[in-house]
């Protein structure tokens, strides 16, 4: 067996190595809460782009939940 046919052959269907943000593709510091799959980092350059839009906190959720949340339940 060669080295293409043994990288990365074993499945990844649960675990760290599964999930990954849906941003930047990272597999640390995943939010997996409400579907949001995003990693840590991208979570708090979002959070800064909302505070610099002046979203608040209540705003921000109701944005995640119509955009991110309900389309996943469909």
């Amino acid at each position: 067996m060669g080295h293409q046919q043994l990288y990365w052959s074993h499945p990844r269907k649960f675990g760290q190595g599964s999930r990954s943000c849906r941003v930047c593709s990272n597999r640390h510091g995943l939010i997996r809460k409400y579907g949001l799959n995003m990693c840590h980092q991208c979570s708090a350059s979002t959070r800064r782009t909302s505070a610099s839009l002046s979203w608040t906190k209540c705003e921000l959720l109701e944005w995640v939940i119509t955009h991110i949340y309900l389309p996943q339940k469909q």
